[in-house]
Formats: structure tokens, sequence, C-alpha cells
């Protein structure tokens, strides 16, 4: 299953490309439906696509901040990298953390 991608995240690894600058996301992974999220599974598997993403890319992200009981992390890294990280299973869903006028996403 592809994760879910807010154009406005598109819109930022578009210009981040450009430019060279990291990219700050917000990812969640999967969580099992009816029962409560286990935050270390949460954390096995942001840690999984880290890992992964930056096998593939040979980059590591610049900061990951897990919640795991939210099963949800905040990255900052390259635009090759995030790109990588929220192509990665584990990976449901997918924001921008800023919006274009800089103030923290909702």
């Amino acid at each position: 299953m592809r994760a879910r991608i807010d154009p406005e995240l598109q819109r930022q690894l578009d210009a981040a490309g450009k430019a060279g600058e990291p990219v700050r996301v917000v990812v969640q992974v999967h969580r099992t439906a009816g029962r409560p999220t286990e935050p270390a599974e949460s954390e096995a598997q942001i840690h999984a696509a880290v890992e992964r993403a930056s096998a593939a890319t040979g980059e590591r992200p610049d900061d990951v901040h897990v919640l795991g009981r939210m099963a949800v992390a905040y990255v900052s890294g390259s635009e090759t990298f995030v790109r990588e990280l929220i192509e990665q299973p584990e990976v449901t869903s997918a924001v921008a953390n800023e919006t274009t006028s800089g103030s923290e996403a909702d």
C-alpha cells in the first residue's frame, strides 16, 4: 500500500530538490485497528523504515523524533532521503511538518 502524501509535502520536496534544503516531515506507520498502539512496535517500524531508506540512499536523516503511542515520527532529512522514507511499506501517510507560511502544521 502506497502512503498518502500531503500535497504541501510534495511541493516542498520538489522545491527542496532544487534548493538542496532539508525537508521536515511527519510520517505515520501502520496501526492495528481496534487495538491500542504499542509504542515499541511503532518505534520498531519507524526505525526499520529509516534504516532501509538510509541504506537505499546512503544518507542519514538530520533528526528523528518518534511518538510511539501515536505511531508517528517527525523526521528531517534531504529530499532524496525523505522521498525514499515515504515509500517504505511501514509508512501509511506523510505530511509536511511546516506550511509555506513557516508555521507548524496542525
